[in-house]
């Protein structure tokens, strides 16, 4: 796979995610869904019968290529949580914010950014450059329906708290809504 920019790792999350909306397509209900409904959606009460399972299993290994089992479609109680099995969206928008962050967070350890404080990776909160450019990568990136203004109202929230870690940052925008 050819290297991408850390804001396209975020929009392929997303590609993953239709594909997976794409390929339970022959249950109606899911194929009506936004997308942040069917992220959201419990996995076992839209995929009842042995047959149902079976054929999203195979398509899913088809595109986007991931290896389920019937045991996964009982474990993770969403898509989201199922994709999150093997494509964590934390991952993914923590490597965007970092890349986006002040010095010397671009260059340097995951782990000392999750535990950074917002206030040192982001200066001057949501009303900051940094934190202006990272919330339009953000929103460029998360379709709207699952990046709403609700949500980034409550992540700005986050932001402007000085010992909100950015950990705590990632995993609110990772909630999705």
């Amino acid at each position: 796979m050819a290297n991408i920019t850390p804001t396209q790792g975020v929009a392929l999350w997303f590609t993953y995610l239709r594909a997976l909306q794409a390929d339970g397509a022959f249950n109606t209900n899911l194929s009506k869904m936004d997308l942040l409904t069917f992220a959201n959606a419990p996995i076992a009460k839209e995929f009842i019968s042995a047959n149902e399972q079976g054929q999203f299993i195979a398509a899913v290994k088809s595109a986007p290529g991931f290896d389920l089992s019937t045991n996964d479609l009982t474990t993770y109680s969403s898509f989201e949580a199922l994709l999150d099995h093997f494509n964590p969206l934390t991952t993914y928008i923590g490597v965007l914010l970092q890349s986006l962050a002040v010095d010397p967070y671009p260059g340097g350890a995951a782990a000392d950014f999750s535990k950074a404080p917002s206030a040192a990776a982001f200066p001057g909160g949501s009303g900051g450059a940094q934190w202006k450019v990272a919330l339009a990568a953000l929103s460029s990136s998360i379709p709207a329906v699952c990046f709403t203004p609700a949500l980034q109202a409550k992540v700005n929230t986050a932001i402007d708290t000085a010992q909100t870690k950015m950990s705590d940052v990632i995993s609110e925008i990772a909630v999705l809504g």
